[in-house]
């Protein structure tokens, strides 16, 4: 006998891993309203914070994106003078910017919020659960 529909989608490693993705972006949007910037965006601008100069490439992998994909995003974000660009060879390499630096501030706020949000409804313990066993899964099927 087959599992009703409901059932077999909920046992879908897929299908769950989507309906949490979806629910943890709305919640990601909302936290990162106030900043006008979607996360991904932030996050680019958070990972500068901690490496400014890294390659557009090194961007891209550790954000598990396309380069062409942050290439876009590197743009946008130079337009609105929170970063620069500078080459070096074949690289192109991404730096912050004094407003880009200050702007960051309000990036950790949201990035604060978004933890926050999720850790009042799931717990830290189980918060910090899921994450470990996400990257788990991640490396795994990475390897394959």
């Amino acid at each position: 006998m087959e599992k009703p529909i409901e059932q077999a989608l909920n046992d879908c490693l897929f299908f769950s891993v989507k309906k949490l993705d979806r629910l943890l972006n709305k919640m990601a949007d909302e936290a990162f309203k106030k900043t006008g910037l979607t996360p991904t965006y932030g996050f680019i601008l958070l990972i500068l914070k901690e490496k400014d100069g890294l390659p557009q490439k090194d961007i891209a992998q550790l954000l598990c994106s396309a380069p062409s994909t942050i290439a876009r995003f590197v743009e946008k974000l130079e337009y609105k003078g929170y970063i620069k660009t500078v080459s070096d060879g074949r690289l192109s390499l991404v730096y912050l910017t004094d407003q880009g630096r200050e702007f960051v501030k309000e990036i950790d706020s949201s990035w604060e919020e978004l933890h926050h949000a999720y850790q009042e409804i799931l717990g830290s313990v189980e918060s910090e659960y899921l994450s470990k066993a996400i990257n788990s899964a991640t490396e795994k099927l990475q390897k394959k």
